[in-house]
């Protein structure tokens, strides 16, 4: 955890206990913290539908269908999870409704869970989603406690036996660093304009983005400056 995070947060704290011992299988005294070593037992976990991969094989043809079968190949026996801050509304909901419902037709393990996050929590984040694509906006210590404070509870929640985390846009990025690697693959996809972003935020944020693996944008244009190219898809 960054000295910035330690500073506004103070020493680590456990949220709660769990109410009932031995309660849903976990031991008496269980912290949430103990809990989410092990499982994410209160991120919510997304259900999604069914859809077969091949029903697509009328539009776009079955090589194109052969060749994401074997580019899943390589991910067999893999578990995939996405996070983002919804499972209602919005751009990122949608894709995930139906990407993770692909995903599993190609045989991956994937999974789609949604943060926690209070009212002054999204009123931050929609501040920050503006304010990246340029909107003027001046951030205070109060909006970077709010930020961080949401983050470090949901991290603390989140499942370690991933192989793949992929984080969408700014509302969860800072999960990455609170929550640490642990042999995972992650992967930060970010669904907006950030070529131009509001320079405070952008300070902010960046040392968070910059733990990622991979960083991958819906168009070159939307980059981020100053960040490894290396790392950007």
């Amino acid at each position: 955890m960054s000295q910035e995070v330690s500073k506004l947060l103070g020493p680590a704290t456990v949220d709660d206990k769990i109410k009932a011992p031995g309660q849903n299988g976990h031991e008496p005294g269980e912290t949430f913290e103990d809990v989410g070593n092990k499982r994410a037992q209160l991120l919510q976990n997304v259900r999604v539908g069914d859809r077969s991969i091949g029903a697509y094989a009328s539009i776009v043809g079955q090589e194109k269908i052969d060749q994401l079968w074997s580019l899943a190949d390589k991910l067999k026996g893999a578990r995939v999870l996405h996070l983002n801050s919804t499972a209602y509304g919005g751009g990122v909901a949608e894709i995930l409704r139906t990407h993770i419902s692909l995903l599993r037709s190609l045989g991956i393990d994937a999974d789609w869970m949604v943060i926690h996050g209070e009212e002054p929590f999204f009123n931050v984040t929609k501040a920050f989603h503006n304010a990246l694509q340029g909107g003027d906006y001046s951030l205070d210590s109060s909006a970077k406690e709010t930020y961080l404070t949401t983050n470090s509870r949901n991290a603390k929640l989140l499942d370690s036996s991933y192989d793949f985390v992929v984080v969408h846009d700014p509302q969860p990025a800072a999960i990455r660093q609170m929550h640490g690697a642990h042999n995972a693959q992650w992967v930060w996809r970010c669904h907006i304009d950030t070529s131009r972003p509001n320079p405070e935020v952008w300070e902010f944020l960046k040392p968070y983005v910059e733990e990622y693996d991979a960083l991958v944008y819906t168009m070159q244009e939307y980059v981020s400056p100053d960040i490894p190219q290396e790392k950007v898809s």
